[in-house]
């Protein structure tokens, strides 16, 4: 008789969500997670044919977790458009990491995110480069703004883009 499976494909994915949200990306391995787990690594290769296929659950996994964050936080004073690019940059400065896996693995697709949560709209282009300059000068912290200043400016290059169409 096989031996019972201990470690499901749920669970893996969980820690490995938890290493990556609070450490990033870089600090997943096979044998680390093993080790978080209290496993050899042949459970994560049984349930992941590599750490590829892994990666790509994890940001199908944040993509949702920043959509819920964007809808749930999202200020119903503005236009929708305006306040998700709003919440879209507040979870990148909560969610360093998650971002990070996000937008370097090349998994940032606005058209996937926006068919993900039926919002029925169409980011545009020019709020989401001039958002995605906002979150980088952040991240590298070659700027400081407060949330207030954010906001104000978004606002301000809204009205400029909606103008301009």
């Amino acid at each position: 008789m096989p031996p019972i499976k201990q470690i499901d494909k749920q669970q893996i994915i969980e820690k490995a969500y938890e290493i990556v949200r609070s450490e990033g990306y870089p600090s997943l391995t096979a044998r680390r997670l093993a080790k978080e787990l209290n496993c050899s690594t042949q459970p994560i290769y049984q349930s992941f044919a590599d750490m590829k296929e892994l990666k790509d659950e994890l940001i199908k996994r944040a993509q949702i977790n920043m959509l819920r964050y964007i809808t749930n936080t999202s200020d119903k004073d503005l236009p929708k458009e305006l306040s998700c690019i709003l919440a879209y940059i507040q979870f990148a400065r909560e969610e360093k990491n998650l971002f990070q896996l996000i937008f370097t693995s090349g998994g940032l697709d606005f058209n996937a995110i926006n068919d993900l949560g039926t919002m029925n709209m169409n980011m545009d282009i020019n709020m989401i480069v001039y958002a995605n300059g906002i979150v980088m000068m952040q991240a590298f912290q070659s700027i400081e703004l407060s949330d207030d200043k954010i906001k104000a400016m978004l606002i301000n290059a809204y009205n400029l883009f909606a103008s301009n169409k």
